[in-house]
């Protein structure tokens, strides 16, 4: 399979927000992956997407980068729609992988996408404490448990996932030339054996 990722840009325009930060981390992981030999689509959720294209892109991709700001304690409500009505296609994802034949077949293996990973990045307020420390807002489930949900979507698919890679503080206190340098780093080391 040829080095080629799809990057899904959440970054949505809400509010006082026009996802300006995800478009940015995007285009730099494009570069990134790009002066690595990879090939990139990118697909823009705010702008809408055609299904079949969306499989195809999704089928030709050795890696997935999800890439969203923080939205109440998930990802843009448009990015579960994108969710919803590509990842049910038959081509990714054959049911839940259970067989009334073969008990030992278990639920959420039924994904297509078994040769494939993704990498979630995310851009929060929060600060980096909020998701570690179990006495602050998140209980100290870290961004991975935050994510849950995602995570387990993307494994309902077969898909194996990278670490994950997030950005805090970004409103508050924004430290946005080290994070992007953070998220070059995280991504060539995340891609070296891929």
């Amino acid at each position: 399979m040829t080095r080629h990722a799809l990057f899904i840009d959440a970054g949505c325009t809400f509010g006082h927000s026009q996802g300006g930060l995800s478009h940015a981390f995007v285009d730099l992981g494009r570069r990134t992956l790009e002066s690595l030999g990879w090939t990139t689509d990118v697909t823009r959720i705010d702008d809408g997407w055609v299904v079949e294209d969306e499989v195809r892109k999704i089928l030709a991709a050795r890696l997935i980068v999800i890439q969203t700001p923080g939205w109440w304690m998930s990802t843009p409500w448009k990015l579960k729609k994108y969710q919803d009505e590509v990842f049910v296609m038959p081509e990714l994802c054959g049911g839940d992988g259970r067989s009334r034949h073969d008990p030992s077949k278990l639920y959420g293996s039924g994904g297509f996408l078994t040769d494939k990973h993704y990498l979630l990045s995310s851009t929060w307020n929060a600060p980096l404490e909020a998701f570690e420390d179990p006495k602050q807002f998140f209980g100290g489930v870290s961004i991975d448990g935050v994510f849950l949900p995602l995570h387990r979507t993307m494994a309902f698919l077969g898909l194996k996932a990278l670490p994950s890679f997030m950005a805090n503080d970004v409103i508050k206190n924004p430290q946005i030339d080290a994070d992007m340098k953070r998220f070059v780093a995280h991504l060539e080391g995340a891609v070296k054996d891929l």
